[in-house]
């Protein structure tokens, strides 16, 4: 498109109508039109998510229709995208006022996808213009006025584009071309769909579900001993549990012989042990952090069972919506310090919105300044908090009303003081034997007021803040042995995964390495896909039928066992992924590889893998008798559905065979 401009309109390229609504308002850009508002020198429209999608393989050459293994590895030289049909319409009207527009202020979600979805209509229509960032944390009033008080040079965020494309580019590579391998691989009419994450996802719950297939439960044995003590209270005796000695049991320290655990009851029955310790401490717990997105899913899968799509949609909406929270797809848990000055006007928006908050808010002290205030930890993003917006609760449904309690009350945390508890500890020594009893009592409530009524609304989520009192022991005092208690117990196998739980695997992989140069290599935050996408890739799976869910738990399926199976190490191995996601992060950052490097490593890969997929395969169709092809099969050669034809000429005139269905773009065929 040209690059002189017609006028000197500013348009502000939003990601969704209801944001480029709300900016407009602000703007005072009121004129309505088709796809746009129009203000004084400035008009404001939007994208519906993302305007343009890659092409498939058959755009770049129509030979690919067919699906061949000797078509792979499919590398595009010139990446092409095209207009998605159902959005077309708004990339038209996008386009002419492209070309009305002097300049243009990039105003969607503040993160790779926003940036990608509104740079790559910029780069299809070859805009040259000036452009800006509006970079927003949240959509109510208070936030967006602050926001274009501060539009900062799209230069800085312009990495966050190429991160984008990198990771579009890589998938597209990954899954066009292995999907096909192992889907024409197989031959059971089953589309093997492989992806950059989300197959090392499904491979974590594969492996899940084999280590509890295959779990042995193994019998091991408690001790509880209980000590007469001077206590006041007649009868009350000291429970204590025996501590295994290193060679009486395994790594966990857990007793596995039972003969060892009865020799231990037949010498201290009745004996009389020593307080060897005998201590009482005061702990303190600061608040917790606040919420990003993997801990608002995790919270939410724990309590109420709600999955991991579900919760952010759900956080989408109290963020577009209802303009009750900030930006919901954050991986922070921390503020800016710049932030401590709204606390009040916070507070007093939550009192507002909620009056059954007053007398709870009355007693936080906004003098507080907690541990999330920490510019050092701030990422491009601040973790979820309550805003300004004060519309009321009356309209959110039960599951937005839920969400929304959990961030407005651990944003009310920071204010109370930290949480005091006496920490106590009592061990008896009976000869070689050590029994001990720990103890926990609240003294100071703290925080855990703005958290009560919060975990109430869920048995499951209470904590016991007061294990039993212990009673009042001097270290060197004598205590005989009233009786010892013998405990049958069997180990447990792991849990299968839910949709709470793979999130937090997912999020944390990369603290799971123990190969000292794999940890050198990968940071501890490394993990599996982004706060963004993890729960679209769990989405994925479900709609893939790689795996189902029972009742919360995430188990895979025949289908899914066979894929991992399947599929070569560097394909599903977390660990590499995450390494690969990092490289991403680093594109967005500026710094280390950029994007040719890490697409020539995706490519590089590819080649490997198609190699190596190709020669076992095509000595494998060499020997496969014609009595094994039956209708209903895929294509060995493109993937289609073989199918029983009449033959119209030749000799056998008359007669059926199995042929492609995608004749005669492809002729395979055989005779019974």
């Amino acid at each position: 498109m040209g690059n002189k401009p017609q006028s000197a309109y500013e348009l502000y390229l939003c990601e969704k109508p209801s944001q480029g609504r709300d900016i407009a308002r602000i703007l005072g850009a009121n004129q309505r039109n088709d796809g746009y508002l129009q203000g004084d020198k400035l008009i404001v429209s939007w994208c519906i998510g993302h305007l343009l999608e890659m092409m498939p393989p058959d755009e770049y050459d129509a030979k690919y229709k067919r699906w061949s293994l000797a078509h792979l590895p499919i590398l595009p030289q010139h990446w092409k995208m095209a207009p998605k049909k159902s959005t077309s319409r708004q990339l038209t009207v996008l386009k002419k006022l492209l070309k009305r527009c002097q300049s243009v202020v990039i105003a969607t979600d503040a993160d790779r996808e926003g940036e990608t979805i509104a740079r790559e209509v910029l780069e299809y229509f070859n805009y040259k213009g000036a452009s800006r960032r509006l970079w927003l944390s949240a959509l109510d009033t208070v936030s967006v006025k602050r926001a274009l008080e501060n539009i900062r040079p799209s230069d800085e965020t312009e990495p966050l584009y190429y991160s984008g494309l990198a990771r579009g580019r890589a998938d597209w590579l990954i899954g066009m071309n292995l999907t096909r391998a192992y889907t024409l691989l197989a031959n059971d009419r089953q589309v093997r769909s492989v992806g950059r994450v989300q197959t090392p996802t499904l491979a974590l719950i594969v492996k899940r579900d084999r280590e509890i297939s295959n779990f042995k439960a193994v019998p091991y044995y408690e001790i509880l001993a209980y000590f007469k003590t001077n206590n006041e209270i007649e009868g009350e005796l000291l429970e204590t549990k025996w501590q295994p000695p290193k060679e009486s049991g395994d790594e966990q320290k857990q007793c596995l012989d039972r003969r060892v655990a009865q020799a231990v009851i037949d010498r201290c029955q009745q004996q009389v042990g020593v307080v060897g310790t005998a201590t009482t401490a005061r702990k303190k717990q600061p608040p917790p952090l606040l919420y990003n997105l993997s801990a608002l899913q995790q919270e939410a899968s724990r309590r109420w069972g709600y999955g991991a799509q579900d919760v952010l949609n759900i956080a989408q909406a109290l963020y577009e919506t209802h303009k009750l929270t900030s930006y919901p797809r954050s991986d922070c848990e921390y503020l800016p310090l710049s932030q401590f000055n709204d606390v009040g006007h916070v507070l007093h928006a939550l009192c507002k919105n909620d009056g059954r908050l007053t007398e709870l808010i009355a007693q936080a002290d906004k003098t507080l300044r907690s541990r999330v205030w920490n510019d050092k930890k701030i990422t491009a993003h601040h973790g979820i908090i309550p805003t300004q917006a004060t519309p009321g609760i009356a309209r959110l449904n039960d599951k937005e009303f839920n969400i929304y309690n959990l961030v407005r009350r651990r944003y009310i945390a920071q204010f109370f003081a930290d949480f005091e508890y006496d920490q106590s500890t009592i061990v008896v020594v009976i000869r070689s034997d050590q029994f001990k009893a720990s103890g926990r009592i609240a003294r100071v409530k703290g925080w855990k007021l703005a958290l009560e009524a919060e975990t109430a609304q869920s048995p499951s989520a209470m904590i016991d803040d007061s294990k039993k009192e212990l009673p009042a022991v001097k270290k060197g005092e004598q205590l005989l042995c009233d009786n010892l208690k013998l405990l049958d117990k069997l180990t447990k196998p792991p849990r299968h995964y839910t949709e709470g739980t793979l999130i937090k695997a997912m999020e944390t992989i990369g603290s799971q390495v123990s190969d000292k140069v794999m940890k050198k290599i990968l940071r501890e935050t490394a993990g599996l896909g982004t706060q963004a996408t993890r729960a679209n890739i769990i989405q994925t799976l479900f709609q893939r039928k790689f795996i189902l869910q029972e009742k919360k738990l995430l188990k895979a399926t025949p289908l899914g066992f066979n894929l991992i199976d399947a599929v070569p190490d560097t394909i599903k191995d977390p660990l590499l992924t995450a390494q690969w996601e990092q490289q991403l992060d680093d594109i967005a950052n500026n710094k280390g590889q950029d994007i040719n490097g890490f697409l020539k490593q995706q490519t590089d890969l590819l080649k490997t893998i198609v190699t190596q997929v190709k020669a076992p395969r095509f000595a494998t169709k060499q020997a496969k008798t014609s009595n094994q092809y039956k209708a209903g099969d895929l294509c060995p050669e493109c993937g289609n559905i073989l199918e029983t034809r009449n033959a119209v000429r030749g000799r056998r005139i008359g007669q059926t065979y199995i042929g492609c269905s995608n004749f005669p773009d492809c002729r395979f065929y055989f005779w019974p």
